[in-house]
């Protein structure tokens, strides 16, 4: 396996981008699956839209491989990064039927680290209070 092939799979996941300026977009619904996948994902814009579009699919009914590959009209190595990418970061994922559905991994996996953050917060201000 080449050294290119070997760098993307490794860096198939998510680093979620948090833009609090999104905050108002999300509340009055102007924040699209467009949105999201670009604060998820640093893919090139034909990527994001493949990302989209696979996101939508599966929003329909599961899907294998080869029917996703037939849908997006893309090349079969690009297909399988999207899905290891989306897979890796719980956004799908492939059920025993070697199916591909929607996950909620992704938010799962935010909302432990949101608790960890406040757990940690609070251990913080209970070391700074001040001696009584």
């Amino acid at each position: 396996m080449g050294e290119p092939y070997l760098r993307q799979k490794s860096q198939s996941y998510t680093r979620f981008k948090i833009d609090a300026g999104d905050l108002s977009r999300i509340s009055s619904s102007q924040f699209s699956i467009f949105d999201f996948i670009t604060n998820s994902f640093s893919f090139s814009p034909k990527k994001k839209q493949l990302s989209v579009k696979l996101l939508e699919l599966l929003s329909q009914q599961p899907a294998s491989f080869p029917q996703i590959v037939a849908s997006l009209e893309a090349r079969k190595s690009t297909v399988y990064f999207l899905c290891l990418s989306l897979e890796r970061s719980g956004l799908i994922r492939k059920g025993e039927s070697k199916e591909y559905a929607l996950s909620e991994g992704f938010s799962q996996a935010l909302r432990n680290y949101a608790e960890w953050w406040e757990k940690w917060v609070r251990s913080c201000q209970v070391q700074s209070s001040p001696p009584k």
